[in-house]
């Protein structure tokens, strides 16, 4: 018997995408992707593959269609608030491409076949973004804009959770295919390198490491989040986490590694150019090399602001790792922001 032909699609006019850097999340278009239309089957409810638990998706989405078809299939999933709009985007490509793949020829059948799923699963297992195993599931959607085609439309939703960029890391090229020229590439709480990366100053909302003593070595396309070597991106991480905790955590701009290799001494990089030198990092002995602890250092930086408004007091470089005082230096900051 032949195929009813879907109804035709009424044209949709495209939501404008946020600018590079803004969130996916404040457009709430872009919470939701077609994936298929006019597949010939209602895919079946309740199959699920993956056992972690993760972040509820349906229900939080907009509840109209992009399409109108009498079949459709849509994948879910909600990006987080920092997650940038083109990023999210070669996300859900990626998504979309492994369903299609997997499904082949399986006509009518795809339905009731779990390798779909599985395809998607390992696309987002190995993306680079999950911090552990995706779930995804069939559902039917709770609410449809047009109640006869949603009974006849299914959702294949993902819920899981994210890897967290806690920085970025300014530097030269080091994956294949980069661009020549310094590159801001994020990296989570464990200094793994996350599938996000622009040139100088993309991703406003995160602080910038820089000066890396070395460069990761990803073992192929397919490493997604190789390790960024060395003791000192470690070090600017734990010393980021403290000081964004404090009151005058708006003036923080980021950690220079410049000096790292005299004795591990950080460089708090300040958001009109200076340089707070805070020495060891958080937790070190940095007694033995004749340093105040943490809290003196934390004191001493409170006091500079209070007593000048700014972190850096002015100047192109002080020092609040030495007890007694905080020493300020003789020249003037010559430019804003971070270099």
């Amino acid at each position: 018997m032949p195929r009813k032909k879907p109804a035709p699609k009424k044209p949709v006019k495209a939501p404008a995408r946020p600018k590079a850097g803004k969130a996916a999340a404040t457009n709430p278009k872009a919470r939701r992707h077609l994936v298929l239309a006019g597949l010939g089957v209602a895919l079946s409810a309740g199959v699920v593959v993956g056992a972690s638990v993760g972040i509820p998706a349906l229900g939080r989405m907009a509840a109209d269609r992009i399409a109108d078809s009498d079949n459709a299939v849509q994948i879910w999933l909600t990006p987080p608030s920092w997650m940038p709009a083109d990023t999210f985007d070669a996300l859900m490509d990626r998504a979309v491409a492994a369903y299609v793949q997997a499904r082949g020829e399986l006509g009518t059948a795809e339905a009731l076949r779990v390798e779909p799923l599985r395809a998607v699963q390992e696309a987002m297992a190995t993306s680079g973004w999950a911090a552990d195993t995706p779930r995804v599931s069939r559902r039917r959607p709770t609410a449809a804009a047009d109640a006869s085609a949603g009974a006849r439309r299914a959702d294949v939703v993902i819920e899981m959770r994210w890897r967290q960029p806690v920085a970025v890391v300014r530097s030269g090229p080091f994956q294949s295919g980069s661009r020549q020229g310094l590159r801001d590439t994020a990296i989570d709480a464990s200094a793994a390198v996350l599938p996000m990366s622009g040139p100088p100053e993309t991703f406003q909302n995160l602080r910038v490491i820089l000066n890396p003593s070395r460069l990761p070595q990803p073992a192929g396309p397919t490493d997604t989040n190789p390790p960024w070597p060395g003791q000192d991106v470690r070090d600017a991480i734990a010393l980021l986490t403290l000081l964004l905790a404090q009151p005058y955590a708006n003036q923080v701009a980021g950690i220079d590694l410049a000096e790292h290799g005299d004795g591990r001494r950080l460089l708090i990089v300040t958001t009109l150019g200076g340089r707070v030198v805070w020495g060891m990092p958080p937790g070190a002995p940095g007694f033995e090399r004749g340093e105040v602890a943490d809290d003196r250092k934390l004191a001493n930086l409170q006091s500079l602001v209070q007593a000048t408004g700014q972190l850096d007091g002015g100047q192109s470089r002080v020092e609040v790792h030495w007890p007694g005082t905080v020493l300020l230096g003789d020249q003037p900051r010559r430019a804003p922001g971070p270099r």
